[in-house]
């Protein structure tokens, strides 16, 4: 319903996975047909970032969020793609978006559900995704997503860090750039009271990483310098080929996810295992700050345009919050920033 020639609805659906917010956007923004992911990513990122910036900030939302845009696929493999849409830009691929994106697409019966276990592929940025869910009485009990292939770009760097001196660092490729960097160094342990920490240094090594970070993807090009911090807690061998550890994702400027995000995890896999302290095989649980866990397991290493990546998929479970109408209208004063979104709203 249109309470005036003004407002526009947008149908949404909210996710939460490992205790983040997801929210999925299913209706009422008008994408370009026939276009790729990775295009799409790039024109809303250029011309349209209005829309991440009214999904994540007052009245509709906060930036420790995540939206997720959904449009039918250009990949004749894939019925639908999204674009992800963080605090700090536009991940070309997220394993906890892409988990609450396909549980709404799921739910909402865009995507006809089984009762039972089925396979999927979707589109993101980085490329066609393959998922896996397991559903019992109607329910999503797991989803597997076998996200973009990671690997190490640099190991071994080094930072100045005002406070800490020169500190020991590493650039990992998961989907997004990360920082992956010991927490001990900076007296952080992987629990909710040392979020601020986290934060004040996140802010820090990304700025000054940012400075000198110059680096194209074998497959996707020049990619944008990291706002991402991976600090790494302790970790441990369970048993055979099996691992556990604590470790938390800051992003850009001021968030700390609650969940071990797919991406990080995947990431810390690629690194590990590059170093041998990790079987090409392994499964490894990682538990974010407040308790949540994801499963990363590695499908070993692949060549993937003359570079070589781990392959990963991410167990996640993901839980349906809401389903909602949200009324934008552009007489309301709070909205009107974000007016050049009216090119894009749906009727």
């Amino acid at each position: 319903m249109q309470p005036n020639s003004q407002t526009f609805d947008i149908k949404v659906v909210d996710i939460d996975v490992g205790g983040d917010f997801h929210r999925v956007i299913l209706s009422g923004i008008s994408v370009p047909p026939g276009k790729s992911a990775f295009d799409i990513r790039d024109l809303f990122k250029s011309e349209y970032d209005e829309l991440r910036q009214i999904m994540l900030s007052h009245p509709y939302g906060n930036e420790d969020m995540c939206a997720n845009l959904v449009f039918e696929s250009s990949n004749e493999n894939a019925p639908y793609a999204h674009i992800i849409m963080e605090c700090m830009g536009y991940p070309y691929f997220s394993g906890s978006n892409t988990s609450a994106t396909i549980a709404a697409l799921l739910v909402c019966g865009l995507v006809p559900m089984k009762n039972t276990t089925d396979t999927l592929y979707h589109e993101a940025p980085s490329g066609l995704i393959e998922a896996t869910y397991r559903t019992k009485d109607d329910t999503i009990q797991e989803i597997i997503v076998a996200g973009d292939d990671a690997y190490v770009i640099e190991d071994t760097k080094q930072i100045e860090i005002p406070g800490y001196g020169t500190v020991d660092y590493a650039l990992v490729w998961s989907g997004v750039v990360f920082i992956m960097v010991d927490a001990e160094i900076f007296d952080i342990k992987i629990d909710e009271d040392h979020i601020e920490r986290m934060k004040e240094v996140g802010l820090q090594f990304t700025k000054a990483v940012e400075e000198t970070f110059r680096h194209d993807h074998p497959v996707l090009g020049p990619i944008e310098a990291t706002k991402f911090v991976n600090f790494l807690g302790p970790c441990r061998k369970t048993g055979e080929q099996q691992h556990e550890g604590l470790g938390a994702v800051y992003g850009y400027p001021a968030t700390v996810f609650r969940c071990p995000t797919g991406t990080g995890t995947a990431a810390r896999m690629a690194l590990t295992v590059s170093r041998n302290d990790m079987e090409p095989g392994a499964v490894f649980q990682n538990t974010s700050p407040i308790g949540s866990r994801f499963t990363g397991r590695s499908l070993g290493w692949r060549n993937k345009a003359g570079k070589k990546m781990l392959g990963v998929e991410i167990s996640s479970t993901p839980y349906v919050l809401s389903t909602t109408t949200l009324h934008v209208d552009f007489d309301n004063p709070s909205l009107k920033p974000f007016a050049k979104l009216r090119d894009l709203l749906e009727v």
